[in-house]
């Protein structure tokens, strides 16, 4: 136990960060809420000594997940984690995961429609607004979270972008609105997935101060949910 204890702290890993584990070959693979993946010659019964028992899932030999991190579970036993990363449950089991879904009160994952770009679901009085935030020298936009079109995946969209959007992101606003964000940033952390989708389905507001390799600057990012399933982001610059 104090090996683990010890490697634990070596590499930074905190137990309340940690929302999935699986085996790799030899390896067991910890994976966190920042997007980090620690691989490890840990035993996965050796990590699970470190867990509470009631807070993880075992969804087949070799995977274990955080319950409150699990977004949807479909029909054919895939989990989809709120960082985006989807693992298979038994497959003999079937019946098991609809009734862990229906304990957990989540949904079967469900396809996007054909394009991303179809017209947004987001109530029309809240784009009325946001039209008032147009000019506003500061960016500002509203982002929506979506299944990736097999249903296991995640992702988000921009729905609302006004003009200082383009300034800051230094991409033009039609090219964003009604697109992916890792569509329209190829190299696009996916450590932003994880702070947005606790945001949009939790309904949190958070604060994030990191760098954005997407766009090559320092930024400070204001969070709160407009409505359930999307997250609405204020976009400060800081400049050194």
């Amino acid at each position: 136990m104090k090996n683990i204890d010890r490697y634990f702290k070596r590499h930074h890993i905190e137990p309340d960060h940690i929302l999935s584990v699986y085996c790799h070959g030899r390896n067991t693979v910890i994976c966190l809420d920042s997007g980090e993946e620690v691989s490890s010659s840990l035993r996965m019964y050796e990590v699970m000594e470190l867990l509470p028992e009631d807070a993880y899932i075992t969804i087949c030999r070799g995977t274990l997940l955080r319950r409150d991190a699990i977004l949807s579970i479909s029909d054919d036993g895939i989990y989809t984690m709120m960082d985006g990363r989807t693992f298979h449950g038994r497959k003999r089991y079937l019946s098991e995961h609809k009734k862990l879904r229906e304990e957990l009160g989540l949904n079967a994952s469900t396809a996007l429609p054909q394009s991303l770009a179809d017209e947004p679901s987001i109530p029309l009085n809240l784009f009325e607004k946001c039209s008032l935030l147009d000019d506003m020298p500061v960016a500002y936009c509203i982002i929506e979270l979506v299944f990736d079109k097999e249903g296991h995946g995640i992702d988000f969209v921009f729905r609302y972008c006004n003009k200082y959007m383009e300034v800051v992101e230094g991409v033009p606003v039609e090219a964003m609105v009604d697109h992916s964000f890792y569509e329209v940033f190829k190299n696009g952390d996916r450590k932003w997935l994880v702070a947005y989708a606790d945001v949009a389905l939790n309904g949190v507001q958070r604060i994030l101060h990191d760098y954005s390799p997407e766009i090559d600057k320092d930024l400070t990012i204001y969070c709160y949910q407009p409505e359930p399933g999307y997250c609405a982001c204020i976009l400060v610059t800081n400049e050194k």
